[in-house]
Formats: structure tokens, sequence, C-alpha cells
């Protein structure tokens, strides 16, 4: 059986690689070891020489390839010209070869290619919006079953982390340390973690406040041009106007204290800071009007309504 595996979320797909490595070694125990050939430790090396020596007393058998769409050309063609004559593989239950290459390879590319003709081809995306929330509920869930998260809470984790799986790994082994039980709130997320926050959707608001559509759209098509998934950039709008609403509360009040606001309207500091900044071109029921079609847009979408999200935020920019 030839499995590939690869896309955008390194993360997940090294899961999957884990999975599959932990459930053979359950079915044929201690004596079989599976064969490991990475080619950015290695860029000659040589698959032929993995396949069956998987151990003296198993008939079963687990190669992992790493990362052969880095490796020469030439090493590439020998390893395609290897799988070509080998095809019962696609077939053979007792022998598994499992490749997974970080990130996305290029379409031309011969291995590719054939890859996705013949091996079970798994494409694992960024993820995001709703999918993304309910992934790190399961992580949670499977780092400590005793514990939740509230809403709030949840929204302000996947946006501190940039929606990395990476580094929401890292953070929820940390809650599921630090919180035995119980709910895990937003004064918890602020405590234990370290805002990595996109800078360019501080600029893109302060493009918008000022009124300068122009720039607003040339800094969202550079996002969405950086593979930026739309639903992020959205869930970027979104988080931000709520925390605007939060300190335009207090801002339009007279309050002009950035950590005094933070302290009462349980945000960052940094993000209190930046949004007393931006306040000053808007008025509180601008941004009441300018939250309520953001909710909307991120409802279409997430009913199928809004079919093209990157149109739909493109709009949202030329009507503010």
């Amino acid at each position: 059986m030839i499995i590939f595996l690869y896309g955008s979320d390194s993360f997940r797909s090294r899961e999957r690689v884990a999975e599959i490595k932990n459930k053979f070694l359950e079915k044929t125990g201690p004596g079989a070891v599976p064969g490991v050939v990475d080619f950015e430790e290695d860029k000659n090396a040589k698959i032929s020489e993995k396949i069956g020596t998987g151990g003296l007393f198993s008939e079963k058998q687990l190669v992992i390839v790493k990362n052969l769409l880095n490796a020469p050309e030439a090493v590439q063609g020998e390893a395609l010209e290897f799988f070509k004559g080998k095809k019962y593989l696609a077939g053979d239950k007792n022998t598994v070869v499992v490749f997974w290459e970080s990130g996305v390879p290029k379409k031309s590319n011969s291995v590719f290619n054939y890859l996705l003709k013949f091996a079970k081809a798994q494409n694992f995306e960024k993820l995001a919006g709703a999918k993304l929330s309910s992934w790190v509920l399961e992580w949670l869930k499977k780092e400590n079953p005793e514990i939740g998260i509230s809403k709030i809470a949840l929204e302000k984790l996947i946006f501190f982390c940039g929606g990395d799986a990476d580094r929401l790994d890292s953070e929820i082994k940390k809650l599921g340390s630090y919180k035995e039980k119980g709910e895990i709130s937003e004064s918890d997320i602020e405590l234990l973690v370290k805002a990595e926050i996109n800078a360019k959707i501080f600029e893109t608001i302060e493009a918008l406040s000022s009124g300068d559509k122009k720039k607003a759209l040339r800094l969202l098509h550079n996002q969405l041009e950086q593979d930026e998934d739309p639903f992020y950039v959205l869930n970027m709008y979104v988080y931000q106007f709520r925390n605007l609403l939060k300190i335009g509360e207090f801002y339009f009040r007279g309050d002009r204290n950035n950590n005094q606001i933070a302290k009462l309207a349980k945000i960052h500091p940094y993000v209190a800071q930046k949004g007393m900044a931006q306040l000053k071109n808007f008025t509180f029921p601008k941004l009441k009007n300018i939250y309520q079609k953001l909710a909307e847009i991120d409802l279409g979408a997430k009913t199928g309504k809004i079919s093209n999200l990157k149109l739909a935020l493109d709009k949202f920019v030329v009507e503010m």
C-alpha cells in the first residue's frame, strides 16, 4: 500500500504519519522496525534499500519516506522508476510505504502526479473558521477531557496563535496542564498565551479608519496572495472590530488610559493601545454598523449564502 500525505498544514500531516506508525507497531509488535528515508538529511538516499528489510521475524513492513520532492531531480527520477517497476506495492497490504511532504508540491512534478494517481493521497489544508474551532476543541479534549473552553476564549486562543496548528498544539498542552478541570476563560488565555498578533490587521484597519480604501484593498489582497485563508482574515477583522467595540465603550466616555481599558475590557494591552489610536476616526454607531456587516458576512460564509468570501471581503472594504 502506498500512502501520500502532504499540504500546508504540516502539523496535522505529521500527526497522521505518527498515527500510522503507532497502529503498525500495535499490530506487528517490537519485532518490526519501521524504515525511514529522509531526503532532508540525505539528498542521495535510496528508498530501494529500505523495501524488504522490515525485521527478522516480521512479514509486515512500514517505510516512511520524507521530503522526496526536495531531493535532486535525478534522485526523484530514480525513485519514480523504482516504484513504476513495483506497481504491486499499491495493493500490497503487508508493505506500507508512506510518503510525507511538507507543503504543497508543484503540480508539474512527475513524482507528485504519480503519487496522486497511484497512492492513497490526502491533502492537509490549513483549517480556518468553524473547522479550525472544531479541531481545537477536539485537540483540547484529547489533552484533558476534564476541561472546556468558552467561545470568546476559543476565538482569542486561535487569534493569538495566528491559526497555526503547531503553535495551537503547544498552547493547548500548556492550558491542559494549567487547568485541571472546568472551563478555560478569556483571562486564562491572556495569562498563559503569548500573542503573536498579525500586524497586517492593524495596518488594514488603520487604513480603513483614515478612509484610505485603496491602501486597505492592497493590504487585503497582499494577505490573500500570501496564502492567508480568507476565513482567517475575516476572523481577524471580526475579532479586532469586536475589540474596538469593547475599547470604544470606555474611550467614547472619555477614558484614555490604555492599561486601564485593557484590564476592564479583558484584552491584550497591545491591542488596546493600537485600538485607541484607530478609534480617533470612528464613532461608536459606525463601529456597531461595521461589526454588524462583518457578522452578516461571517454567517453567510458559514451557511453557504456567500460562496466567494474573497469577493465579499473586497466589497466590505469598498463599502466602508
